[in-house]
């Protein structure tokens, strides 16, 4: 009776966890243009269903510049994870990779082709048959946070930005912080409280920008643990991406 009641329960979670973690999104690595007549791969995350989807334009951090990618999956950090948790949610997701190849442990410097890489990223998600270029949101971690933001601030058509953990960039952010007044799209940055000085304390001349100049921002440090590695993957932090997705592209087209 005992045995039964166990391997019933087990039955009934292992069902759950397959449903929770299937609703049916695609995966594919895809090629698009970049300024130049150069070329870049890119990870595209499709949601089920027919469309139109609104679009995150998601940017990796450092470590794929370094180990490339997948070669980043043996540092822990699951790129792919995070994009299917996007096209699961409801949001096709495209997320350019930036380096044509691994630049070894020392790439942690911004370099101006990141920027153009991802501005191109941007609109060629929003030439997608499936996508609803109406509604594109911009998110990055780490050295993917500043060229989300740099690039936000250079863009009018997002309806939204996330920044996780964004890099100082050899302080890069706190100059380019000077120019927040031309930033049109909500704003939702997330740290942890265990991440190196640095991160918090951009993050903080972050929101000190968005208050002076009155922008919508929604700032969240989290006390729970994880440092700079919670981003590297799916955390409790999603909730809170989530709900911010929702509250500026609407529901998803579910079809």
């Amino acid at each position: 009776m005992r045995l039964g009641f166990i391997f019933l329960w087990m039955t009934v979670f292992f069902v759950f966890l397959g449903t929770a973690r299937s609703p049916g999104a695609e995966s594919s690595r895809v090629v698009f243009p970049i300024v130049g007549g150069e070329q870049r791969d890119a990870l595209l995350c499709r949601p089920a269903g027919a469309g139109p989807f609104p679009a995150v334009v998601f940017n990796h951090g450092s470590v794929v510049d370094m180990y490339g990618w997948p070669g980043a999956r043996t540092q822990g950090y699951s790129l792919d994870e995070v994009c299917q948790a996007f096209a699961q949610d409801g949001y096709l997701t495209f997320v350019p990779i930036r380096e044509k190849r691994a630049q070894g442990k020392n790439a942690t410097v911004y370099r101006e082709i990141y920027g153009q890489v991802v501005s191109s990223a941007i609109d060629h998600a929003k030439t997608l048959p499936e996508v609803d270029s109406s509604r594109i949101a911009l998110a990055g971690f780490s050295m993917g946070g500043f060229t989300s933001f740099k690039v936000a601030l250079e863009r009018k058509d997002l309806k939204a930005l996330i920044l996780l953990a964004p890099a100082t960039a050899h302080g890069l952010l706190g100059i380019a912080a000077k120019n927040v007044d031309s930033l049109s799209a909500p704003v939702l940055l997330l740290t942890e409280a265990s991440d190196a000085s640095n991160i918090l304390q951009g993050a903080a001349t972050l929101e000190r920008a968005f208050k002076e100049h009155k922008k919508e921002a929604r700032v969240i440090r989290y006390d729970r643990g994880g440092g700079h590695g919670l981003f590297y993957n799916v955390g409790y932090y999603w909730e809170d991406v989530r709900t911010f997705l929702r509250e500026h592209l609407g529901e998803p087209a579910r079809r």
